[in-house]
């Protein structure tokens, strides 16, 4: 695990970020299910992150056993989930220096557009499942693939296979910031990994070189983006 400044070539790198727990303070996928839910949807939650049920299986019998419309789903998130304080100082220093900007989430377009709005989304690429249904909301997923060698996987959105496309799409290397357990097949395209919480566990069991954070704040400082900068 690494402290110190780094050093971000901003013409040679693109930005990656993780979304839920990351840009935003809670897991939009798992406080709905635990406010919305039942017993049912708290084993779910449980056998995913126990390994038992991959994240794909689990997004899927989520709504299945919720049955919540559209409409209900983006009264939850704009009501409840929390975005990061400093992310808005650290989305501004990004688009300053023209550095592109990507989120793959694990969760659901619906889900960042709602937090974001229309003034941070301006720029961002968003790689992210979808929400579909009529009168209640199932998950469209953007990865097809059904098999994966990893415990969490088929992942309804593969990170690992966004970061490949946003490697072959932009030719530059990627500096990812993340937090949980879908993030770890992320890292593995990453160059440069920032981490908090179960992701920077993770990293530590398994040796794979990364500076830790907890707050946007704290990535604006690792950068050197400090105030009066840029």
């Amino acid at each position: 695990m690494g402290c110190c400044l780094i050093r971000l070539n901003e013409n040679e790198h693109v930005i990656v970020s993780d979304f839920d727990g990351t840009i935003t303070k809670e897991d939009s996928n798992a406080l709905l299910a635990e406010v919305r839910g039942n017993a049912e949807n708290a084993q779910i939650e449980v056998d995913f992150l126990s390994g038992l049920m991959s994240n794909r299986e689990a997004l899927e019998r989520h709504f299945e056993v919720m049955r919540i419309t559209l409409r209900e789903y983006e009264d939850f998130i704009k009501t409840n989930i929390r975005i990061d304080p400093y992310f808005d100082a650290f989305l501004k220093q990004v688009q300053l220096r023209a550095i592109p900007f990507f989120i793959v989430s694990a969760g659901f377009r619906q889900a960042v557009e709602c937090v974001l709005g229309n003034e941070h989304h301006r720029d961002v690429e968003v790689y992210a499942n979808d929400l579909q249904g009529e009168p209640y909301i199932k998950p469209i997923f953007a990865t097809k693939k059904l098999s994966c060698d990893k415990p969490v996987g088929p992942c309804g959105n593969c990170k690992r296979d966004c970061l490949t496309a946003i490697r072959r799409k932009s030719g530059k290397k990627i500096l990812y910031i993340g937090d949980g357990i879908t993030d770890r097949c992320a890292i593995e395209e990453a160059d440069i990994v920032l981490a908090k919480e179960s992701l920077a566990k993770y990293c530590d069991a398994q040796g794979v070189p990364y500076t830790l954070y907890e707050n946007f704040a704290d990535v604006i400082d690792l950068l050197g983006w400090s105030a009066g900068t840029g």
